[in-house]
């Protein structure tokens, strides 16, 4: 690790150094700068995260129409000294934490309520630097995509947020980093600010045309690693709600580019357990839209289609692996029994159920395409397909749960054939990206019509170029996985 100064820039200094960013010695009652200059100097709040006195069982509510009380109540319990005693750089500054309590946190889970933890987390943040700078530039990108705010201000915030994520990373002590019994035991509550600051990154990328989460989910894995949080579950809601996304975040962008995920197979998360996850708050269903024993059956068909493709690189035989497929195939028609794949009448279902079963056939056609190999044009797929689509053609626009439709959404209309299913595709993706304005959603549709475009013109030079049938697919196939792995967006 580099070294330097007897002290690093603090991240828990007096507010005069903050404000002024100088290097605060953090010496009490008076810290060495204040007292040179005879100023008056003040430290802040120390507040932390919470932790619940027993496990919440929560059924669905809806969404929040005004969170600040709440949260102040929720969190603290004293709201008025809380927001006396707190400063902010700028007005503008504090407008952005509040434009992110009141709209942005809203928009991040597939179901808000008071309970949100993407809300909770901005009264924290509010004696936490890495955390507040992030929420910021967090809102300050949404902002930007609203025409609310100027680039050179989105562009010097986001670069002061990534400055600080690097000076924080830098400071974790090299021995500390290698020993996670260490790491963890110190300055616990520092490091589950600057894990959650990494895995919220996956907000701002989303909200730019040309942000890269990779670097940050391989960070967050290395801290989630040190944290021991691969093995064990976070007690406080914020921490776990943290943990929760970069499962989610992990496993969807492996399936994104094709890969495994950087978790390992026995996360915790992992193994499915819903009454653990799914009906304690913060609920993972609520947060991601996707029940999490469905989650592990994701994080399965992930692995076994990268052992397919492995097995092709080798020509090993796959019988093994078909054999594990058939069988993770079973388990998940079981557990999906009650989902019948037929469009829902007008208010007989929930949004969250909606969207749910949308994450269950997305399962299938993963593991379709990838696993056993079927093609774009058998009709198995494009079943699915159509069912994706009737289903996702129920979730209006706006109203709540679609905000975590994306990434079944991308993935099956990149398997669309006809005219009529590309247009709607094209429809749903424009009325979905007008309305959240994530510029990250503009690639992944991009990326779509040129697979469209591309494949098609494959299968066409294919079926009259005398090659073998499985030449032909093989091709296809090669090209889409080709482009996944060079693809740098992701949107969840």
């Amino acid at each position: 690790m580099l070294r330097g100064n007897k002290f690093t820039r603090s991240r828990t200094g007096c507010l005069q150094c903050r404000k002024k960013h100088n290097k605060c010695d953090e010496q009490q009652p008076i810290c060495s700068f204040c007292a040179s200059r005879n100023l008056e100097c003040r430290y802040p709040l120390g507040l932390k995260w919470v932790q619940p006195k027993e496990t919440i069982q929560t059924r669905h509510k809806p969404r929040c129409k005004d969170p600040r009380p709440a949260i102040e109540q929720n969190m603290l319990g004293q709201p008025s000294a809380l927001f006396v005693e707190t400063y902010f750089e700028s007005a503008e500054e504090k407008s952005a934490w509040e434009y992110y309590i009141s709209l942005v946190s809203s928009n991040v889970p597939a179901v808000d309520g008071p309970d949100n933890p993407y809300r909770q987390v901005s009264i924290p943040a509010l004696s936490s630097p890495i955390l507040l700078e992030t929420i910021v530039c967090i809102s300050t990108e949404h902002m930007l995509n609203f025409g609310l705010t100027s680039i050179d201000l989105a562009a010097k915030r986001q670069q002061r947020m990534l400055r600080t994520l690097g000076q924080n990373l830098l400071s974790i002590d090299d021995r500390a980093a290698c020993d996670a019994g260490t790491m963890a035991s110190s300055n616990k509550h520092e490091q589950e600010a600057l894990l959650t600051a990494v895995v919220l990154q996956g907000i701002v990328v989303a909200q730019t045309a040309d942000g890269v989460l990779e670097p940050h989910v391989k960070c967050a894995s290395w801290l989630m690693q040190a944290l021991g949080y691969f093995n064990e579950i976070p007690q406080s809601p914020i921490a776990r709600m943290t943990v929760q996304r970069f499962a989610m975040v992990d496993v969807m962008l492996a399936i994104s580019r094709q890969r495994r995920p950087y978790a390992p197979q026995k996360f915790i998360l992992n193994q499915p357990d819903q009454n653990r996850w799914d009906t304690t708050e913060p609920s993972f269903h609520k947060m991601t839209g996707c029940p999490q024993p469905l989650m592990c059956f994701l994080v399965r068909i992930a692995h076994l289609a990268c052992d397919v493709s492995d097995g092709l690189e080798t020509h090993t035989d796959d019988g093994a692996i078909l054999n594990k497929a058939f069988q993770l195939d079973t388990e998940l028609r079981a557990w999906g029994s009650g989902y019948k794949g037929t469009p829902p009448a007008k208010g007989e279902r929930t949004p969250l159920d909606i969207l749910t079963e949308c994450f269950y056939w997305t399962a299938h056609l993963l593991l379709a395409r990838r696993v056993f190999r079927d093609q774009t044009c058998s009709p198995r797929v494009q079943h699915l397909v159509h069912v994706c689509f009737g289903l996702m053609d129920h979730l209006s626009t706006g109203c709540g749960p679609d905000s975590s439709l994306p990434q079944p959404f991308y993935i099956a209309a990149r398997e669309a054939l006809s005219p009529e299913d590309r247009v709607w595709a094209r429809q749903k993706h424009e009325s979905m990206t007008a309305y959240y304005r994530e510029q990250q959603r503009n690639l992944a549709m991009e990326l779509i019509e040129q697979i469209w475009q591309t494949t098609d013109k494959l299968r066409e030079l294919g079926s009259g170029s005398g090659w073998p049938r499985g030449t032909e697919l093989s091709i296809v196939d090669s090209y889409v996985q080709a482009l996944d792995r060079g693809a740098c967006f992701f949107i969840f």
